[in-house]
């Protein structure tokens, strides 16, 4: 295989004999109408004047690949890894970094941020859009704090929903097949004075993984209802207004969500004690129920054709409710596991783990002293001994159970103004100011509420000293209030091979805040309704403390890059080179007894991306992407979810008689040590009734081309197969 400079190069001189027969003036482009994007710096630009790589999946390609989820239409772009946790808890990262979260991208809708203030993740599951009520979603690739702040480390995500006068009368749909699939989908427009309207209701629903080990279901479906009132405004010829009111409810399943310190012994049942069996069959589910709220208002300005001015506003709930009833030996209550864990939270652990075996003739302080080593010290040993005995005292005895509950409450509130400049043919200016109040409550999870306040100034200036040469400067400066000041500048030069071909190069810095929960948690279990033999005032001997003083993460990147539209053969092209590099990780998995959060790890990516969409004419379209990396990380837990060889291919076809297929095949060659291939079949027929009134259906088909689990060991499907079926209606 090429290397990803030779590649490059070579696709650069198979475009040389093209690019250089076209004049800078060419007639043809006069009245070509461009794509243009907004995502990149705030600027709308055509894609060869971006600063990186913009991937936009328009909605073409969303219904043509059939995906039920915003997650699975980022496989579609190139150097980014889509994994999960389990059936209904979904991770997309850039390039890679710790399988388990995703905490490094912005992801917006309709500008409006869905990443969490509290937990720095994305719940895909409850963003109250449908898929159906996507216009297009803007992809970049790359760092772009300097646009979009903090939690753009490596990339942002922008769903951009359809305008309320791009929809006519009544939509309705229904969707179902295996794994238990049962969608529904409903919208109306509405118009009143001066306005257009759009309500959608949705739903979602499906059984997630089927097996979690041979024989034994996974417990992991998902329960989904949505609705989105969006209403577009027109104030007068100058000023619009738009508004949109979002909810969503999600019920999801989880297995028993705690951890017994002390769990059944391993010997012979004749060794088990009344503890023993009690705790075994102590299993209760932990399921979960979200619900997000969000109202948004957004109002534009266009003062004169070179300026125009806009106002955000929008203000966000995002509720989880998660309680269930753990048990466990009183030992969690005495004093010596509370002092060995002040001590040593490690040798808490092992302790944990000896135990299992407590009937073995050992003594516990020769167990700890070879496990230790360094660590050991006799304080230690003498509180491991003394938790053994403790455990022969209580095997008898029942657990003491007592009530749990994760619930959490997230709240945001943020205000923008932005204006946009056009000084003269040369320069173009964007400034803006912006205020965010963040706010995380949870008794169990922080003993009580955190806030934060974050103000935001930022600015991205063009200038064209020439037609061939476009050079852009942007920054953001952003003060956190629980972190501090921090500054992320971008700069990028274009050069014009003509208008739709361009070569970059960019540089920029970003960094990433470390979120409410690793920096300011206080995790520990309120004992609420105890029962059994409990202690006196009892207290849960171990407690997640933040540090409070975590520095940011942060990114150093180059690219280089060509962008080129052949817009006589349908043809768009984007090739990257980068080499990205993120100092001051975060990388420990965040348990209550193994809370570390430091800023001890560090990743390095180097490699080329490549996107070819090709429309050969009104019925066909190719579409193809590939990613090359080579990475290096310093915690092994940020080098699992990154193959070096990713990509995807596409073809859809507009048949006779009304019918549309498509096919596409994604493949990655390790995805937490596991090689992922699958190819996708849409075949839809579309009849219509009259005029105004049509009716489509449709069949998916997904049949994974290796034998391996998706992301982790027990995420397995009983066939590799997957179908469903969907019926829409519009009049």
């Amino acid at each position: 295989m090429l290397k990803p400079r030779l590649a490059a190069t070579a696709v650069l001189l198979c475009c040389s004999a093209p690019l250089s027969a076209q004049s800078l003036n060419d007639p043809l482009l006069d009245d070509l109408q461009l794509p243009t994007v907004l995502s990149a710096t705030r600027l709308k630009q055509s894609p060869a004047e971006v600063p990186g790589s913009m991937t936009v999946i328009d909605r073409q390609l969303i219904r043509a690949s059939g995906a039920r989820d915003i997650p699975e239409l980022m496989r579609l772009v190139p150097g980014m890894m889509v994994g999960y946790r389990s059936g209904n808890q979904m991770n997309v990262n850039l390039h890679g970094t710790n399988i388990s979260e995703a905490r490094r991208m912005q992801v917006l809708v309709d500008g409006r941020s869905v990443y969490r203030p509290g937990f720095a993740t994305v719940e895909w599951s409850a963003i109250p859009l449908a898929i159906e009520d996507i216009e297009h979603i803007e992809v970049f690739r790359g760092p772009n704090t300097a646009a979009y702040g903090a939690n753009a480390l490596m990339g942002v995500i922008n769903i951009v929903s359809r305008h309320p006068r791009d929809y006519s009368g009544t939509t309705l749909k229904y969707t179902a097949g295996k794994r238990g699939v049962r969608d529904w989908y409903g919208s109306q427009h509405f118009s009143l004075v001066d306005s257009d309207w759009r309500l959608s209701l949705s739903g979602a629903a499906d059984d997630g993984f089927d097996l979690l080990e041979p024989g034994v279901d996974y417990r992991d479906s998902r329960r989904l209802e949505r609705i989105n009132l969006s209403g577009a405004f027109t104030i007068n010829s100058q000023q619009t207004l738009e508004l949109q009111l979002a909810a969503s409810q999600a019920r999801q399943q989880y297995y028993y969500d705690y951890e017994p310190f002390l769990k059944p012994l391993r010997p012979s049942r004749d060794t088990l004690g009344a503890y023993d069996y009690a705790v075994a069959a102590h299993q209760p589910d932990s399921d979960s129920e979200i619900s997000d709220y969000s109202i948004q208002g957004l109002w534009k300005n266009d003062i004169n054709p070179n300026h125009s001015l806009q106002v955000l506003a929008y203000a966000q709930q995002m509720n989880r409710e998660q309680a269930w009833r753990a048990c466990d030996s009183p030992v969690v209550f005495i004093d010596e596991l509370k002092q060995l864990y002040a001590l040593n939270p490690t040798a808490a652990r092992r302790v944990s783990r000896f135990l299992e075996y407590a009937d073995a003739a050992y003594d516990m302080r020769t167990a700890m002293q070879i496990s230790l080593a360094d660590e050991y010290t006799p304080q230690l040993g003498d509180l491991g001994e003394a938790i053994k005995q403790a455990r022969s005292t209580y095997r008898n005895s029942a657990p003491v159970c007592w009530d749990i509950d994760h619930n959490l409450e997230e709240s945001r509130i943020h205000l923008e103004v932005q204006d946009t400049l056009r000084l003269n043919d040369q320069l173009r200016l964007m400034s803006g100011l912006s205020y965010r109040y963040d706010r995380a409550t949870s008794e169990t999870l922080f003993a009580g509420t955190v806030d934060n306040y974050i103000l935001q100034g930022f600015a991205n200036i063009e200038y064209r000293p020439h037609d061939r040469w476009l050079f852009q400067f942007g920054g953001m400066l952003e003060d956190d209030q629980l972190i501090g000041t921090s500054f992320s500048p971008r700069i990028a030069g274009h050069f014009f091979i003509n208008p739709l071909h361009s070569v970059r190069a960019v540089y920029s810095e970003a960094v990433r805040s470390p979120d409410m929960y690793e920096n300011n948690a206080h995790w520990t279990y309120p004992i609420k309704n105890a029962s059994g033999p409990i202690p006196p005032n009892p207290v849960y001997y171990a407690t997640g403390i933040g540090p409070g003083d975590l520095e940011q993460e942060r990114m150093r990147a180059v690219e280089l890059g060509y962008h080129g539209n052949f817009h006589r053969q349908g043809l768009a092209l984007d090739l990257r080179l980068f080499h990205e590099r993120i100092d001051n990780m975060n990388s420990e998995p965040l348990k209550i007894t193994d809370f570390y959060p430091n800023n001890d790890s560090r990743v390095e990516f180097r490699g080329a991306e490549a996107e070819i969409d090709w429309r050969l004419g009104y019925a066909d379209r190719l579409r193809l992407t590939y990613a090359h990396i080579v990475f290096d990380a310093s915690n092994n837990l940020d080098q699992r979810l990154t193959p070096r060889h990713s990509g995807s291919a596409g073809w859809i076809h507009e048949w006779p008689a009304g019918f549309t297929s498509s096919l596409f095949y994604y493949g990655a060659d390790e995805l937490n040590e596991r090689r992922f291939e699958r190819a996708d079949l849409r075949l839809e027929k579309r009849f219509e009734l009259s005029a105004n009134s049509a009716l489509s259906l449709a069949l998916t088909w997904q049949q994974r081309l290796d034998d391996e689990a998706l992301t982790w060991d027990e995420n397995l499907y009983d066939s590799q197969s997957q179908y469903y079926l969907s019926a829409e209606l519009s009049f």
